[in-house]
């Protein structure tokens, strides 16, 4: 009976410790691109891009900006944005949202 406490109290926190995550917000903007563009523009609507991978692979915030630029076609810079760093076990990932804009 002892080790079916024991097993049974393991696998309870391995479970616990599997469900957790973490968020930080790092950055609010006004303006946000990996493009070269002006300010003024069409405003579109909201997107979201993100870039993950297992916690061993670096992940690269430009490629989650550039993801949800390309979201809107002839969109070049997101404005009204947020970027979220979010880590799970053995995973994390860059999330960038905002308004996409066309300044051309």
């Amino acid at each position: 009976m002892i080790k079916f406490k024991t097993i049974f109290a393991i696998c309870l926190c391995a479970v616990l410790f599997l469900s957790t995550a973490c968020t930080h917000r790092l950055v609010d903007f006004t303006v946000i691109s990996s493009k070269n563009c002006d300010v003024k523009g069409k405003r579109m609507q909201r997107v979201k891009g993100s870039d993950g991978s297992c916690s061993m692979i670096p992940v690269n915030l430009k490629e989650a900006l550039d993801r949800a630029i390309e979201q809107q076609p002839g969109a070049d810079a997101l404005i009204d944005g947020v970027v979220y760093y979010k880590i799970y076990p053995f995973y994390h990932k860059y999330e960038v949202e905002g308004t996409a804009v066309a300044t051309k």
